[in-house]
């Protein structure tokens, strides 16, 4: 007989304190409600003050990929769906700031240079919101193929960091 694999987690996240047993919960437990349901209030919360917290630390580190972030807990909400807790007019304006009509890509935050990864991500947002009527898709596919190198992989940007995903 080998022992339940759900009995063991359990008894590797109790401990006995002055004879009385604690449990730990795990980041799974919190991030569940008292019943094992997904606490989506939670989540969407932290989403939502996540982008608040512009002067952070791990805001300003992370400032360079803020498109990808957006792409990422914009996503989040919507498979939860909560994509209407945020402003969909406020974040399809500051997308569109992030866009280089010069180049025809996006940055991955305002004032940063054009890259296909942001670019990707930039698409995405507008395609969760259904405002792909603001781009230029000409432009963009311009963008995309002139990084394109000749082995068929593409460069990141103009300078030419090769992507090979």
């Amino acid at each position: 007989d080998s022992p339940d694999p759900n009995t063991l987690a359990a008894e590797k996240s109790t401990a006995v304190v002055d004879g009385a047993s604690l449990t730990k919960r795990s980041e799974e437990e919190e991030a569940m409600g008292e019943q094992g349901e997904l606490a989506a209030e939670k989540h969407v919360r932290y989403i939502v003050t996540a982008e608040k917290k512009k002067d952070s630390f791990e805001s300003l580190v992370m400032e360079h990929l803020r498109a990808s972030g957006a792409y990422w807990g914009l996503t989040t909400l919507d498979l939860l769906h909560k994509l209407h807790a945020v402003d969909a007019a406020e974040v399809v304006d500051w997308i569109m700031s992030c866009y280089h009509p010069e180049s025809g890509g996006f940055g991955g935050n305002v004032g940063h240079d054009p890259h296909v990864l942001y670019t990707l991500s930039a698409v995405q947002v507008l395609c969760l919101f259904d405002r792909l009527d603001v781009l230029d898709a000409d432009k963009i596919a311009d963008y995309i193929t002139g990084l394109q190198n000749e082995d068929g992989s593409f460069s990141g940007d103009i300078w030419g960091e090769v992507d090979t995903r």
